[in-house]
């Protein structure tokens, strides 16, 4: 009998001590050789939001993981590659995390030492990612419980996309710019260097249009388990979104990679379904009613985006970060609806939070 995956879920609370032990009971659970070690933390730090957000992984739960590992010798760095941008904004987005200074020496700018290494993929031959994502002997994983708009979750595999480094996340998604062809291009990227843990940070989710959205919901939880298909199944479920039909783990689970179903997952923990949890607007796409709605996406997603004047600085991070060149900043971003791919990034990326999907798509899903 094949054992199955396990995936254990933990109450916990932004609060040091307890996230310590908390940490404590994953690492007994999933032991691992840490003494002499050095271990990258790679957190989900997508843009310059802090911990409440509910955008990006808290820098209390990094903290506690940090201090534990080293309570077990290990050498530990903690770093990731934020947003689609170059290199400097990384340590802009450490200090306003807060992760910077929460685990002080530990953090290390990884953006500034890429390596170009070949990649089994369909859509390119060559990437470039941070080499410590290669040359750590343990990699643990720290996402957030996040849905997405162009991914429908962002969990495990999805973290896997800051190994990338500055603008190869842009041209990632120029090259597979279709939703089903981008959710098989991260996982040729999960597999890069598959963790040796993930620790899932959900004490706070974020629900809605994510991932980086204003719908935040208290859960109170941490998932974590050695296997990303198996938590990202669990992580789905308790969403209420069908595992199959989420592009990421379909791709992972044709190559072997995880479980398919809860059915062959060992839940350590109470998995509970949560109640009225939103979930994107590219959800319908899944649906038997697909080709209805990839009609109507068709009639609207050449203004599918939008932006707020009284909430946009024209700071020009989406202008930078679109990978197609379709926005241009006066006093606002305009969309050049000729060039745009829908990849959502400028959406994604925006500090104030001042692009927004069109209402006619939410209105299109009920």
């Amino acid at each position: 009998m094949v054992a199955k995956e396990k995936v254990l879920i933990l109450e916990a609370r932004y609060e040091a001590e307890l996230l310590k032990r908390r940490m404590r009971e994953v690492l007994d659970e999933f032991p691992l050789e840490l003494q002499f070690k050095s271990v990258l933390v790679k957190p989900n730090l997508l843009g310059p939001w802090s911990g409440e957000s509910g955008i990006v992984t808290h820098h209390l739960a990094v903290k506690a993981l940090v201090d534990v590992l080293g309570e077990k010798g290990a050498r530990v760095q903690v770093g990731d590659n934020p947003g689609v941008r170059g290199y400097g904004r990384a340590e802009a987005v450490s200090k306003a995390t807060g992760i910077g200074e929460a685990v002080g020496d530990a953090w290390v700018n990884i953006t500034r030492s890429p390596v170009s290494i070949p990649i089994s993929s369909r859509f390119i031959q060559r990437t470039s990612i941070s080499s410590q994502v290669l040359d750590c002997d343990v990699l643990i994983s720290m996402p957030k419980f996040k849905t997405h708009v162009g991914t429908i979750i962002t969990g495990a595999i999805k973290n896997s996309f800051g190994f990338l480094v500055g603008g190869e996340k842009a041209r990632m998604h120029a090259v597979a710019s279709r939703f089903r062809d981008f959710g098989e291009l991260m996982v040729d990227i999960y597999q890069l260097r598959i963790p040796d843990l993930i620790i899932m940070d959900a004490v706070t989710a974020l629900e809605g249009n994510g991932p980086s959205c204003e719908d935040v919901r208290d859960l109170g939880k941490l998932l974590a388990s050695r296997n990303g298909i198996a938590l990202d199944t669990v992580m789905a479920c308790m969403m209420g979104i069908p595992p199959d039909k989420v592009p990421m783990l379909t791709t992972a689970v044709e190559r072997g990679l995880g479980p398919a179903s809860l059915e062959d997952i060992e839940v350590k923990g109470s998995l509970e379904r949560i109640e009225g949890f939103k979930k994107p607007s590219t959800v319908p796409r899944m649906t038997w009613t697909a080709p209805f709605q990839r009609l109507i996406f068709a009639l609207v997603s050449r203004h599918a985006l939008r932006a707020d004047p009284k909430r946009c600085t024209a700071c020009r991070t989406c202008e930078k970060g679109c990978p197609v060149g379709a926005i241009k900043v006066d006093e606002v971003p305009h969309f050049d609806t000729g060039k745009c791919i829908n990849c959502y990034c400028c959406y994604e990326l925006c500090p104030e939070h001042a692009i927004s999907l069109n209402p006619f798509i939410r209105f299109a899903q009920r």
